[in-house]
């Protein structure tokens, strides 16, 4: 069993779990047995990858795939590329492609544009096709942090290091201390 072709794990914290990751997984897991692929294919549920306003989430090694907004409709097609069939675009996330290439963007125009302001972020976020749920998401998993303004009660925002090193935007100039 632990030396399996594959291994795909699904992301179960709250989030996913809230939209529905469980029910996936069990079927994931039921089919992958009723199919026989239990000596080839490993399930597992698995802790956040980072990725909550967009889950549920399933990573799959070795191939180095990573799919978003899986639901038990989408099975189908995954369980072909589990068998040898082609990788399910439509849910995969690559680092410039859909959901992680509006992320990036979003943050290097944050930066490049030094908005440090909560309403004009969420007008960017907007602009680069992302919701409030992204927005309040990427401060509770620590994507971007508030701080005060000294001798005032306003905040100001900043990408954290932590977003800044996941989208390659501390290679570009810009140093982690500064935000």
């Amino acid at each position: 069993m632990y030396w399996t072709k594959k291994h795909v794990m699904m992301c179960t914290s709250l989030h996913c779990n809230q939209k529905g990751a469980m029910d996936v997984l069990g079927r994931l897991r039921r089919e992958v047995f009723r199919r026989g692929l239990d000596t080839e294919i490993m399930v597992n549920n698995c802790g956040t990858i980072d990725l909550c306003d967009i889950g549920p989430n399933m990573v799959v090694y070795p191939d180095n795939v990573i799919y978003g907004g899986v639901t038990a409709a989408d099975l189908p097609d995954i369980l072909a590329y589990l068998q040898g069939g082609p990788v399910v675009d439509r849910l995969l996330l690559q680092p410039r492609s859909n959901f992680e290439g509006k992320r990036r963007d979003f943050y290097d125009d944050m930066v490049n544009q030094g908005i440090d302001n909560e309403n004009e972020a969420l007008e960017l976020a907007k602009a680069h096709d992302l919701d409030q749920t992204f927005f309040d998401e990427q401060f509770r998993r620590g994507f971007m942090a508030r701080k005060p303004i000294e001798k005032s009660d306003e905040m100001r925002i900043h990408p954290t290091k932590k977003a800044l090193t996941r989208y390659g935007l501390l290679d570009a100039g810009n140093r982690a201390d500064d935000f």
